[in-house]
């Protein structure tokens, strides 16, 4: 008789939810920090900390463009509404 034993480890889920509107810059530039920088438990102290400072200035320059693309987002959609005649809309949509 043979026994086979087959372990696949997954790593750890992170779930991120909102309420009345969309996720934050922040819960979304957390999500692409742990994408992009993993800081391992197991790491010596002094790599760890490096890591995280590391990770940390990571997820301020992806917030900081996040934003970014959130008001060129609008902008554009601004410019478009006011090109088509709905300045009253496109004044609401800046305002946001």
């Amino acid at each position: 008789m043979f026994t086979v034993d087959i372990g696949a480890s997954l790593g750890s889920i992170n779930v991120a939810t909102s309420d009345n509107g969309g996720l934050s810059s922040d819960q979304l530039a957390e999500m692409a920090r742990r994408k992009i920088v993993y800081v391992s438990e197991d790491a010596p102290p002094a790599i760890k900390e490096q890591a995280q400072v590391f990770a940390d200035k990571v997820e301020n320059v992806v917030r900081t463009y996040i934003d970014l693309a959130k008001r060129e987002e609008r902008a554009s959609i601004c410019q478009t509404l006011r090109n088509a005649g709905h300045a009253d809309i496109a004044e609401y949509i800046r305002r946001l």
